[in-house]
């Protein structure tokens, strides 16, 4: 497979939220470039409260892909902040829930997730 690369862009608003557009494959050939950003951005704007990755571009995901949230998560917590994934594709969310990992990862119930979806 190859992979068709990842943009990761930044935007930070006034009141303390800074939105993430993720579009492209995150994989083990594109891993490392959204925690990159995510690292470098957040030391420049230490008022950041919350991190909102715009997941709704995500094409192919695969176990790194599991791995670098975790590590963005990290970051995102570290700083202080909270991670929120929005518009998450059905491959992402499938990767999130076999893993047991969603709840972790997104702070979200499984109910509660189920319940806005419907």
């Amino acid at each position: 497979m190859t992979p068709t690369g990842l943009t990761c862009t930044w935007t930070p608003s006034d009141e303390g939220t800074a939105h993430v557009s993720v579009a492209g494959d995150l994989e083990f050939a594109t891993t490392g470039k959204l925690l990159r950003l995510v690292t470098d951005r957040l030391a420049g704007h230490p008022g950041v409260r919350e991190v909102r990755l715009d997941c709704g571009e995500i094409g192919f995901c695969d176990s790194s892909a599991l791995s670098e949230l975790m590590k963005v998560l990290r970051i995102v917590t570290d700083a202080g902040a909270r991670l929120h994934l929005d518009n998450r594709q059905p491959a992402l969310e499938r990767l999130l829930t076999r893993t047991g990992t969603a709840a972790y990862v997104t702070g979200e119930a499984a109910d509660s997730r189920a319940r806005r979806d419907s």
